[in-house]
């Protein structure tokens, strides 16, 4: 690879005119109380139609042994499946996820390296009763074998689905790679041969360990206005007192000085992921990296030369550069969908190279631009409520203020060239590289 090459498209790239996307304005930051050890935040939005709301309980991969996995997921699964009552006073039941649906809400869970998350959202008037169905549910789930039975089949139907999704089998191969214990890199929600394994006694010993309200977050936005006092922090109250601890399992890590990992799947074309560390949201580092995560968004876009038929969502999905600062360890990553590029190999080699020579070689003119794409970037992948709760809950327990919009926007308006270069020479090293490819592919096609 020409690395004078590189430093002119690295160079070229950073005084490129882009649409500055606006930064958003200076908006009120969250509230936070503390409930018995539980952490109640709330963003209230008169303007919006719907509730959301957030439960994070300490209860995800790193409470698994490596024997386990998959059970912090059925755990979650089992509570969506717990039968309750379908309306206040109705003697007949029905699953918490289609008694939430009746009242025209939804629900559904993430399984983190240290948390489940609970989302359920609905309109104003309907949050009170579909937050106390969680409510419910939550403090007494269904541990019974039909309901632990019916949560695994769900799960083996989603496991089937994320296998068809190349982006996620990549990221689940790096995330493997890079966690620093063995059980937070495990697939978020197990295999089905590792959930085959689990029985309900191991979901109730896991409920009744793990399910605790200490390091709990009760994360909210939206027409609040329209819960009953109280019902959020009842909500965090709905789990017994008490903290746990990680299961702590070593992971060796990768040696030699390349790390690439391969799969194949039955999917259409190859897909290219490389993965590098990065900076947490409390670091100096934040701002300079959300700035240089959008200057390689455009930097690979441009290489890789995406078709003008494609449509920017398809693309935004396909070709990119993510910094992922919301999940521990913090990372960013770049990917190419081959199925896209004529050359997808040369085009992710390039992108390569320009992220090493970027390392080396001062960015030229303003990066005004950028820092507004970055700012803008930040600002409208926090527009839903789901995204609002979920980064308040991050930035409260990950900085000194849940205040994640003026955080993020502070830190970009403050960055300069030099920290960017400062932030690509310090964590633009060695990268670990997935290939996920169509099943027969030879590596040396």
């Amino acid at each position: 690879m020409n690395y004078t090459r590189c430093a002119a498209i690295a160079a070229a790239l950073a005084i490129l005119p882009l649409a500055a996307a606006a930064a958003a304005p200076a908006v009120p930051a969250p509230s936070v109380d503390t409930v018995s050890g539980a952490t109640v935040v709330q963003q209230l939005d008169s303007a919006a139609s719907l509730a959301g709301v957030t439960l994070l309980v300490r209860a995800g991969l790193d409470r698994q042994t490596m024997r386990e996995n998959g059970l912090a997921a059925l755990v979650a699964e089992t509570v969506l499946r717990t039968p309750v009552a379908a309306s206040p006073g109705d003697k007949t039941t029905v699953p918490l996820e289609e008694a939430i649906a009746a009242h025209g809400g939804s629900i559904h869970f993430n399984v983190d390296p240290g948390d489940v998350r609970f989302y359920v959202e609905a309109l104003a008037e309907d949050a009170p009763v579909v937050l106390q169905l969680l409510q419910t549910a939550i403090a007494a789930p269904d541990l019974s074998p039909a309901t632990v039975r019916s949560a695994r089949t769900a799960l083996d139907k989603q496991i089937a689905q994320s296998q068809q999704v190349a982006l996620q089998v990549g990221l689940d191969m790096l995330y493997a790679a890079s966690s620093p214990q063995a059980n937070t890199g495990l697939p978020e929600l197990g295999t089905p041969a590792s959930l085959a394994q689990l029985v309900p006694e191991d979901v109730a010993r896991f409920y009744h360990a793990f399910y605790r309200r200490g390091g709990a977050f009760v994360s909210a936005a939206g027409r609040l206005d329209s819960l009953p006092s109280g019902a959020l922090a009842a909500l965090a109250s709905a789990l017994p007192a008490g903290d746990t601890s990680p299961v702590a399992v070593h992971v060796s890590p990768l040696g030699g000085t390349t790390h690439e990992i391969v799969a194949h799947r039955d999917i259409a074309s190859p897909w290219l992921i490389a993965q590098y560390p990065a900076p947490k949201v409390d670091s100096k580092d934040f701002g300079p990296m959300l700035v240089l995560a959008a200057f390689l968004r455009r930097t690979i876009a441009d290489i890789a030369q995406v078709p003008g038929v494609v449509s920017p969502t398809f693309a935004s999905r396909s070709v990119g550069a993510d910094y992922v600062y919301d999940r521990y360890p913090a990372s960013l990553v770049l990917y190419v969908n081959g199925g896209l590029i004529a050359n997808p190999t040369r085009a992710f080699a390039t992108a390569l190279s320009v992220v090493g020579v970027l390392a080396a070689t001062p960015l030229q003119g303003s990066i005004d631009d950028f820092k507004a794409v970055a700012a803008g970037d930040f600002a409208g992948d926090a527009t839903t409520l789901e995204s609002r709760t979920w980064l308040a809950a991050v930035f409260s327990r990950e900085s000194a203020s849940p205040d994640f919009i003026n955080h993020a926007l502070a830190a970009i308006a403050a960055t300069t060239p030099t920290d960017v270069q400062r932030v690509a020479r310090t964590y633009l090293g060695n990268p670990t590289i997935a290939l996920v490819l169509p099943r027969g592919t030879n590596l040396q096609d």
